[in-house]
C-alpha cells in the first residue's frame, strides 16, 4: 500500500487501490482474450440502446421531416458551382405550353428590385438570377457594391437591417426618377424568397391600371391600414410609384422596420392595400419560410402575434396560384425552378377558365392600428 498522507484523503486512496488490485487479479484468473470479448459486447449492446432511444423520441416519417428545420443548409456553393451546372439550362428542352403566360409577360411589365449584399453574389442573388429573376422584365439586384456580371442598382447607403428603411426608400426613388413610364409595376423581394412570377402577373392584372395599388402579405398592426411583409414581398403599381415619387417627404428617410415604415409611407400619401388571397381565403404571399408552411410550428405563435388571425399549416396554407416564399436558401431555388418548370404531371392540366376571379381584387379595409410595441426579432 502507499499513501500521499495520513487521514481520509490516505483512507480512500487505499479503498481504491485494494479495489483495483482485486480487479486485476480476477482478470488475470478469467484471461485477457475473455474479458475484452464482454467489454466488446457491452459496448455494442449499449450502442445499440442509444440508436433506438434516439428512433423511438422521432417517431414516425410525420415527426421525423417535422424537425427538418434542425437540419442546417449550406447557404452558399462554391464560385462558380452553380455556374457551371445551371449556366446552360435554357438548352436543355422541356415540353410545355405556355402562351398564355406569355401574353401577360408582355403585357404586365415588373421591375424587379432585389435587396441583397456583396457577399452573395455567389449564393443568393446568383440563384436568384438563374431562377425566377428570369422571368422579370427587368431585374436588378440592390446592394451598395458592384456586382461582377449581374444587373446592379448600387445606392450609396449603408448595408445592415439598421438602414433598410433608407435602402428601400432610395430604390423606389429611384426607379420613380428612371424607370416609371418604362414598367407597369414594381416589385421589392429579397434575395431569399422565390417568386412564381407568372402567378404574380395574374393577380396584377386583374387590377385597374388607373388606381394606387400596393399588394402582397398583409400584416394586421402597427398601421391603421396594416402593412405587407418585407420578406414575402410587396408591389406597387405605375400610379403607386408616381404619387409615392411626388409625396415622399411624407415618409421616413430611415429606420430597422422597412416593411412597417414603407407601409406607413403607403398610407400616409393615400396608397390602398389590396387583397391577395384567393376566394378560398389562402395566402398566396408567404412570409413564412416553405418548410415552416408545410409542417413546421416553432414559429407559428410569433406569426400569430403579427398577423392576429389563424394561420393554416400544410396543404391549406397557401393558394393555388401562390405567389412567393421567403427563406429559401438557393439550393431550394434550384429545387424549386425544376419541380415548378421542368417537372409535369403526366394527363394532368388545369384549364386557365378554372382561375377566372379567383383573386378578388378588393381593397383591404383599416382598422388595424395597435399602440404595441414592435418587436425586434434580430
Amino acid at each position: 500500500m502507499w499513501f500521499i498522507k495520513p487521514g481520509a484523503e490516505s483512507l480512500e486512496l487505499e479503498t481504491m487501490t485494494v479495489i483495483i488490485t482485486r480487479l486485476w487479479h480476477k482478470v488475470y484468473k478469467i484471461g485477457w482474450v475473455k474479458c475484452l470479448f464482454v467489454v466488446g459486447v457491452v459496448l455494442i449492446v449499449f450502442f445499440l440502446l442509444q440508436r433506438k432511444e434516439g428512433h423511438s423520441k422521432q417517431g414516425p416519417a410525420r415527426y421525423s421531416w417535422g424537425s427538418v428545420h434542425r437540419v442546417k443548409a449550406v447557404s452558399s456553393s462554391p464560385p462558380g458551382h452553380a455556374r457551371f451546372s445551371w449556366g446552360s439550362a435554357d438548352k436543355v428542352k422541356v415540353h410545355a405550353e405556355d402562351s398564355v403566360a406569355q401574353g401577360l409577360h408582355q403585357k404586365i411589365r415588373i421591375l424587379c428590385l432585389v435587396m441583397t449584399l456583396k457577399e452573395h453574389e455567389e449564393s443568393r442573388a446568383l440563384a436568384v438570377n438563374q431562377t425566377w429573376g428570369q422571368r422579370c422584365t427587368k431585374l436588378l439586384f440592390v446592394t451598395s457594391d458592384v456586382m461582377a456580371d449581374l444587373p446592379s442598382l448600387v445606392l450609396n447607403v449603408q448595408d445592415g437591417r439598421d438602414h433598410l428603411t433608407a435602402k428601400t426608400m432610395a430604390m423606389f426613388k429611384f426607379a420613380f426618377k428612371h424607370y416609371l413610364d418604362q414598367f407597369d409595376w414594381f416589385l421589392k423581394a429579397d434575395d431569399d424568397a422565390f417568386f412564381v412570377m407568372e402567378n404574380l402577373r395574374y393577380l396584377l392584372s386583374l387590377h385597374d391600371p388607373s388606381n394606387k395599388v400596393y399588394v402582397g402579405h398583409h400584416f394586421k398592426r402597427y398601421v391603421d391600414s396594416g402593412y405587407m411583409s418585407g420578406g414575402a414581398g410587396y408591389a406597387i403599381n405605375n400610379a403607386a410609384l408616381r404619387h409615392f415619387g411626388q409625396n415622399s417627404n411624407l415618409c421616413v428617410s430611415d429606420g430597422w422596420g422597412e416593411d412597417i415604415d414603407f407601409g406607413r409611407c403607403m398610407e400616409a400619401i393615400g396608397v390602398q392595400c389590396y387583397q391577395t388571397k384567393d376566394i378560398l381565403g389562402r395566402n398566396s404571399f408567404h412570409g413564412l419560410g416553405f418548410d415552416e408552411t408545410m409542417y413546421w410550428f416553432d414559429n407559428i405563435k410569433l406569426h400569430a402575434v403579427q398577423v392576429k388571425e389563424p394561420i393554416h399549416i400544410g396543404p391549406s396554407c397557401c393558394s393555388q396560384l401562390s405567389v412567393s416564399f421567403h427563406y429559401i436558401s438557393p439550393q431550394q431555388m434550384y429545387q424549386f425552378e425544376f419541380l415548378l418548370y421542368r417537372m409535369a404531371v403526366y394527363g394532368r392540366h388545369t384549364p386557365d377558365h378554372m382561375f377566372e376571379d379567383f383573386f378578388p381584387a378588393a381593397t383591404i379595409p383599416k382598422g388595424h392600428y395597435t399602440e404595441d410595441p414592435i418587436p425586434r426579432f434580430f
